[in-house]
């Protein structure tokens, strides 16, 4: 019993990643002969973040960003996803790490001191089964900008 209640809601979770996927795909590919990509420049972003979440709470990974090869720039911890496929079938997602920051431009994990996500090209694939919610999240945390004034 609780493996088929473990399978209709990995489809759940699976048929939400599909929409999610559809409208940030019309995001990215949707022109029109007048005013070309303007869907786009309205949104201001190609990514429709998202947290998983699974019985014990948040899923969170670890991932290295990498300028040069084989050199990490710097590794974090997150649980903000950027979806980049999605296999109907297995019910297995591909997402990017998207890397959580303060105010200061420092990494955090805890939700409540995420002021700014940013994009990496550290991609995993999540096994769906094993997922119970899902939750988007603001698409402002991709484009704010962190300026910090000096007090004097």
């Amino acid at each position: 019993m609780e493996q088929e209640m473990q399978g209709l809601n990995a489809k759940c979770i699976c048929d939400a990643l599909n929409e999610l996927k559809k409208l940030q795909d019309y995001i990215n590919h949707s022109e029109t002969p007048y005013f070309g990509k303007l869907l786009l420049t309205l949104v201001g972003v190609d990514t429709i973040p998202f947290t998983l979440f699974r019985k014990d709470g948040p899923l969170f990974l670890t991932g290295c960003d990498y300028k040069e090869k084989g050199k990490p720039e710097y590794c974090f911890t997150t649980s903000y996803f950027r979806l980049e496929k999605l296999d109907v079938d297995t019910c297995c997602a591909t997402v990017s790490l998207l890397r959580p920051l303060n105010i200061y431009g420092e990494d955090v994990e805890s939700m409540c001191e995420v002021t700014k996500l940013i994009k990496t090209s550290t991609c995993v694939e999540v096994d769906l089964d094993c997922i119970c919610a899902i939750q988007c999240v603001d698409v402002d945390l991709l484009k704010r900008i962190i300026i910090i004034e000096p007090k004097w």
